[in-house]
């Protein structure tokens, strides 16, 4: 008898962008309204860095994106509001409170544990306390005895925690900064997990990654080609700090897509919008003004529309996952 087929094994991967989040938020809103049904109930692995790990996160404890979609919408400014900080010099120009308090409302994560996760997630911080990159897991697999006790805030909050931005989030003894660092498109990170915890074949993963409207940080020919701190940033230690956060990001973007893309062929999709001309002036990582939200939520529903208009990505959603096996906390199913 001929052997049978393998059933695939789908990983949702959500980028970092800071505002530019609401973007991603909105396009997965769109889908769930559209299917009827959580999205994670089409995945098998999430994975998501920054806010595409509080999204991710969201999407694991099945809260509906577009309860995310709203949180930006109607907070974004009050989590983007300026600080006195002597130019970012002495301190992060934005306070964590705002977005800490809004994630800690018992509607959204509260004070639930990583462990309450519904579906396996994956979430890349880095701790700044070793210099060691780290990756908080739900329990999916028997080596994964701890994370699941730290609450889901803590890991929202040290995977977002942007340099030049916020400042460093502390729990665990130590402190942690943006998982973008060194996984803002965290698509290869779900990929390695799908084959080294979950026991699949590269030939058996489809991997859909959402990115954040990025735009490619490049270089004014104009400018002084002698290098130097003001090539960076001009006089400003924050423009400068920024403009390399930024240049990291977006180039990290543009090397795992060609990766996946290499790696996975047809079985990768990656949804995304490139900002051009005027409206790249009013889209930023912390810019969430109105016409920041114009600009993401108005090019998200065109994607949207887009997207589940094509078999490509319509398959991606007829996907039925096998049942997650959570080894600790609350879901466990089975114990060692």
């Amino acid at each position: 008898m001929p052997s049978a087929v393998p059933k695939p094994f789908q990983v949702l991967a959500l980028s970092g962008g800071g505002f530019r989040g609401l973007y991603t938020a909105k396009v997965i809103a769109d889908v769930e309204r559209d299917i009827g049904a959580p999205i994670a109930s089409r995945f098998d692995l999430i994975t998501g860095t920054s806010i595409g790990g509080i999204l991710a996160l969201a999407l694991a404890l099945e809260i509906p994106a577009q309860n995310i979609v709203d949180l930006f919408v109607g907070h974004g400014e009050e989590i983007f509001k300026k600080r006195w900080s002597l130019l970012g010099m002495v301190r992060a120009p934005y306070s964590p409170a705002p977005l800490s308090g809004l994630l800690s409302d018992s509607k959204l994560f509260g004070d639930r544990l990583l462990g309450a996760c519904k579906h396996p997630v994956i979430i890349p911080s880095l701790n700044y306390s070793t210099g060691e990159p780290v990756v908080f897991k739900t329990p999916h697999h028997t080596d994964f005895k701890r994370d699941h006790t730290h609450r889901i805030v803590d890991v929202a909050l040290a995977t977002s925690a942007a340099p030049a931005y916020f400042p460093r989030h502390a729990f665990n003894n130590s402190q942690y900064v943006d998982g973008g660092l060194y996984a803002n498109a965290p698509g290869a990170l779900g990929l390695h997990e799908a084959h080294k915890f979950f026991n699949q074949d590269n030939d058996n993963v489809r991997l859909l990654a959402v990115g954040t409207m990025s735009s490619r940080f490049t270089v004014d020919p104009r400018r002084n080609r002698d290098g130097g701190v003001h090539d960076w940033g001009g006089w400003s230690p924050i423009k400068m700090s920024r403009r390399l956060f930024g240049l990291s990001i977006s180039a990290q973007e543009v090397l795992t897509d060609l990766m996946l893309g290499h790696r996975l062929g047809e079985r990768y999709l990656h949804v995304d919008d490139e900002l051009h001309d005027e409206r790249a002036r009013a889209v930023g990582l912390d810019v969430a003004d109105e016409n920041a939200r114009e600009v993401l939520l108005g090019a998200a529903t065109q994607q949207s529309k887009v997207c589940i208009s094509k078999p490509a990505f319509r398959a991606f959603l007829e996907h039925s996952p096998s049942k997650p096996v959570f080894f600790y906390g609350e879901n466990a199913q089975s114990r060692p």
